[in-house]
């Protein structure tokens, strides 16, 4: 089976067109980017535009949306596995990061609550209110990070999935693993560009930040990508990228000394981690899989379960 590219371009163009819509009534209304109501926004608008486009294109061809994304139960066990897999990205991130000149690791939360520009009373109560907990500051927020990946984030990430490694990994299957990947990760970058302009991810810098965005979706999307085929459901990937978000973020808590561009999860430290995981992808198909994946050859769709 060929690459229905007609309907890939349905998809993309969709996906992009509600996102950026959506950037611009944000950046156009008198919503703070970063408020409570612009948060709803992004998520409801920006967030869940891929799962929207894939709803309407499934619908323009008359078929199902939860066979077309693979919105399955599939492998419990891998899916578990995609939710805590980020505790790795994270200590990746932080590892290569802290190798970078004039960089260092901190556990001095402080330094992190003063780089995001709150006053000393704030950063005293909140200081306050972590230590408060029973247990390590650490465990509390990787805890924390791990819950909110099952909960609040999975429900915004799920948007996104329903797209990226739904409808879309789907419909280039026939590429193979390494191409589909490829060519989701170039999708997916600059799928963000219209909110990293805005000052999302990487404020201070935004055009170079799109493209370091880029080329961590490229260098993540064979890791999302195996997710999705070993657990058999596109809730592999939605569950790695919610605790994603809320996991490898603290590589900015606990690394000091350089930008975001070079400490985020989605920045330089990041793309390293990614590149890392990808070999232990690579590796665990090639050595441990039963079946392999990555070939090269094409891959089968999420089976129909």
């Amino acid at each position: 089976m060929d690459v229905d590219w007609r309907k890939v371009a349905t998809f993309l163009s969709l996906t992009f067109a509600i996102a950026w819509t959506t950037a611009l009534v944000l950046f156009l209304s008198p919503v703070q980017y970063g408020s409570a109501a612009a948060t709803v926004l992004v998520v409801a608008g920006y967030m869940w535009a891929p799962a929207i486009a894939a709803l309407l294109t499934q619908w323009r061809w008359g078929e199902s949306l939860r066979t077309g994304t693979g919105l399955y139960r599939g492998r419990v066990g891998w899916v578990a596995l995609a939710w805590l897999a980020p505790l790795a990205v994270l200590g990746g991130t932080i590892g290569i990061g802290a190798t970078f000149p004039g960089v260092s690791f901190t556990t001095d939360y402080g330094v992190f609550l003063a780089e995001m520009g709150l006053p000393p009373e704030q950063i005293e109560a909140s200081i306050a209110a972590l230590e408060s907990f029973p247990g390590p500051p650490a465990v509390v927020l990787l805890g924390q990070a791990l819950v909110s990946g099952l909960t609040v984030n999975a429900v915004a990430a799920l948007g996104e999935e329903l797209g990226w490694r739904g409808l879309l990994l789907n419909e280039l299957a026939p590429l193979g693993f390494w191409r589909l990947s490829f060519v989701t990760g170039l999708a997916w970058g600059p799928w963000h560009a219209a909110l990293i302009v805005q000052g999302h991810n990487f404020p201070g810098a935004p055009l170079l930040g799109i493209v370091v965005m880029t080329a961590w979706t490229v260098a993540a999307s064979p890791m999302f990508t195996y997710l999705t085929l070993r657990a058999e459901t596109v809730l592999a990937p939605t569950f790695f990228h919610g605790s994603f978000n809320a996991v490898a973020s603290l590589s900015l808590v606990y690394l000091t000394g350089a930008s975001n561009l070079l400490l985020s999860p989605v920045g330089v430290a990041g793309i390293g981690a990614a590149i890392v995981g990808t070999v232990v992808c690579s590796m665990h198909d090639r050595f441990v899989a039963a079946q392999r994946v990555t070939t090269g050859k094409p891959v089968d769709q999420i089976p129909s379960k």
